[in-house]
């Protein structure tokens, strides 16, 4: 073999090698966790806490009166809290609103306001990403709210075009959109909007009738799904009651996180401390904090997936 034939050979096995490692990469995801069940400290302080524990995002529950309330964070504070999120490496994966399509036009318009709000605070905070803003959207029965809904959420699609963001909708297992169908008939009747997508929530799905499984419900909303929440759900006394991410024990969150990734998936999944905890009397948030990350991590692993720092 010539030097000119060596080199070549050398160069090609090299690529294939390098190919191959490539191609067994690991998968990479976000690990965040929502400053929902951190309302009892303020946002820089629940900010250093995750970055502590070793989450690389954050959600920032921007819900009137809470901490993250756009009108309760000054302007001065976010160009604080954008350099800590960077100076701490975390990402801001999305802003939590709460916003329920109303037939008032009053507060209808109020609540567009609220949304230019949010979208002013998550890009004051996190100019260089993309802003996604996730809410639920209440109501009692699908069949008489689902026009509604429909006729609002419209009016919300612009506003998130105007103000450059993704708006993501949650199926909850007691409001009206409580089903992934649900929130698709919706995407359909609106023409598909890019700036409209679904968050996946198991525990909205778990111990429901008929049987909601994992790979039934992941196949049919992945591609509409942008984010993922993670927490648990169990029957106590025939009343669904959530409980923190891993600590159910009724499902894996790996199970999950293997078919998201499965089907090219690589976005966050977020740990989320439901309210029937953090209004609890004894609620340690620190704890809560550590125990969610230490089982999502641990999903990760199983996974196969790693976090993407």
């Amino acid at each position: 073999m010539n030097r000119r034939t060596f080199l070549k050979n050398s160069a090609l096995s090299t690529t294939a090698v390098m190919a191959s490692q490539a191609a067994k990469a690991p998968v990479a995801c976000g690990l965040g966790i929502s400053t929902y069940g951190l309302q009892s400290m303020d946002l820089e302080s629940a900010i250093k806490l995750m970055a502590e524990t070793g989450y690389d995002c954050v959600e920032i529950t921007a819900f009137e009166g809470f901490t993250g309330d756009p009108l309760l964070v000054s302007k001065e504070r976010r160009a604080g809290i954008q350099k800590l999120l960077v100076d701490q490496k975390l990402r801001l994966c999305a802003l939590m609103a709460d916003l329920h399509p109303n037939a008032d036009d009053a507060v209808h318009a109020k609540q567009k306001d609220s949304l230019k709000r949010m979208a002013e605070l998550g890009h004051d905070v996190a100019p260089e990403q993309p802003l996604l803003i996730q809410t639920v959207l209440a109501g009692k029965d699908w069949e008489t709210s689902k026009m509604l809904f429909r006729d609002r959420l419209a009016d919300w699609v612009k506003v998130a075009e105007e103000m450059k963001f993704t708006l993501v909708i949650k199926p909850h297992r007691m409001q009206a959109m409580s089903r992934p169908e649900d929130a698709i008939w919706l995407f359909k009747q609106l023409g598909e909007p890019r700036q409209l997508r679904m968050i996946y929530d198991y525990s909205h799905f778990h111990h429901r009738e008929p049987v909601m499984t994992i790979a039934d419900t992941v196949a049919q909303s992945l591609p509409w799904t942008v984010y993922v929440a993670s927490k648990d759900v169990v029957m106590k006394d025939d009343k669904a009651v959530f409980a923190l991410t891993g600590e159910g024990g009724e499902f894996d969150h790996a199970e999950i996180i293997k078919a998201f990734v499965a089907g090219g998936y690589t976005g966050d999944f977020c740990c989320e401390v439901s309210s029937q905890i953090w209004k609890a009397k004894g609620y340690d948030a620190v704890a809560a904090t550590k125990t969610c990350y230490k089982n999502l991590a641990a999903a990760f692993q199983r996974a196969g997936v790693v976090q993407r720092r």
